[in-house]
């Protein structure tokens, strides 16, 4: 929950208008999951002539000395129309930013909104790096918007490793059928990584057997949401011959209207996933039937482990899956770069 403090005393800003302060943290996971990254000062201001709402941006501080290249990107939840970035603040750790901003939205629809700071560092010809992120929820309980009202709030991120989400990706193999079915479910804090853009993402699987991609299935896009819940079902054609040289590249992309799609990251299941969770989860959907299966040349016995899974579809007579979180990576691992196409 937010802390917050109200400052009974006043102080003058910008054009001398009195501005009530308060000072809060943010933070929606429990507290030995988030860390704080710096503290984030703005003030906020309804127009009603104009029907805008005044975001001045006045400063960042105690951002982490690795990040010496920050700037902010601001917008309104959930629809992420309107998206504003400050300047770049170069060798900074406490940027002195005062840029001002104006979101076009009517009083009555800022109940429904909530108000997103998302801290990036600027990093030349590589993607920019995530800082954190600060949420102000129930607008009209934390603001006077009649009023400037100034709050400083924590920057929150995730600690030990660079956030870039979270996706649950569940496994089922159809013996009869031959078929392998994937459920994306849902994924977790996503990074809004597109500068150009709201980030729209879907999730994009290859099936890639001997090195050659086989086939492509995608999930349907979840606009301006980086919290997406899927429970889409993706089917694969699966031979028992072919599982042990078959892997899954996964990839969260955010859907641009214009331009290539970006990637904002991805995960490899299979016997040759680097991840660990991708090899066990593909161990364990094959894991408890042992049966021979017989090559397509005829010519070779194998012993393939399969799972008793089924003979429907997933869906139809809820066989059993398995199911895995993956903290997904920044990007595609080398060895599954630029696959080719299979020939047919």
């Amino acid at each position: 929950m937010d802390n917050e403090q109200a400052d009974d005393s006043q102080v003058q800003v910008g054009d001398g208008c009195p501005v009530k302060h308060y000072e809060s943290g943010f933070c929606e996971k429990s507290p030995d999951l988030c860390c704080v990254r710096g503290t984030l000062t703005f003030s906020l201001r309804y127009d009603f002539i104009h029907r805008v709402l005044m975001v001045h941006v006045i400063r960042a501080s105690g951002i982490p000395a690795e990040n010496s290249e920050p700037y902010v990107k601001l917008c309104l939840l959930p629809e992420r129309r309107n998206q504003y970035k400050t300047r770049i603040f170069k060798n900074s750790s406490n940027p002195e930013c005062n840029e001002m901003f104006s979101f076009d939205i009517s009083y009555a629809n800022l109940s429904s909104r909530m108000l997103q700071f998302t801290v990036y560092n600027f990093v030349r010809l590589t993607r920019h790096g995530l800082v954190g992120n600060v949420i102000l929820r129930d607008l009209f309980e934390k603001s006077e918007l009649s009023t400037w009202t100034e709050h400083t709030m924590q920057i929150i991120s995730t600690p030990g490793k660079d956030d870039f989400g979270d996706l649950l990706v569940y496994l089922s193999y159809s013996t009869a059928d031959r078929k392998l079915y994937v459920t994306v479910s849902k994924a977790y804090n996503l990074r809004p990584m597109d500068i150009t853009g709201a980030s729209d993402p879907y999730v994009k699987i290859e099936q890639i057997y001997q090195r050659r991609r086989v086939k492509v299935r995608k999930t349907s896009i979840k606009r301006a949401n980086l919290n997406p819940v899927y429970h889409e079902c993706l089917e694969f054609d699966l031979p028992l011959n072919e599982i042990e040289g078959t892997n899954l590249l996964v990839r969260v992309m955010d859907w641009d209207r214009i331009g290539h799609d970006d990637l904002l990251g991805c995960c490899v299941i299979g016997n040759n996933s680097p991840m660990p969770e991708g090899r066990k989860q593909w161990m364990d959907c094959f894991r408890d039937l042992t049966i021979n299966a017989i090559c397509d040349d005829s010519s070779l016995l194998i012993t393939v482990l399969l799972r008793h899974v089924s003979e429907k579809s997933v869906q139809a007579k809820g066989s059993s899956t398995v199911g895995t979180w993956y903290s997904i990576l920044d990007e595609v691992p080398e060895e599954f770069r630029k696959v080719p196409k299979a020939k047919k």
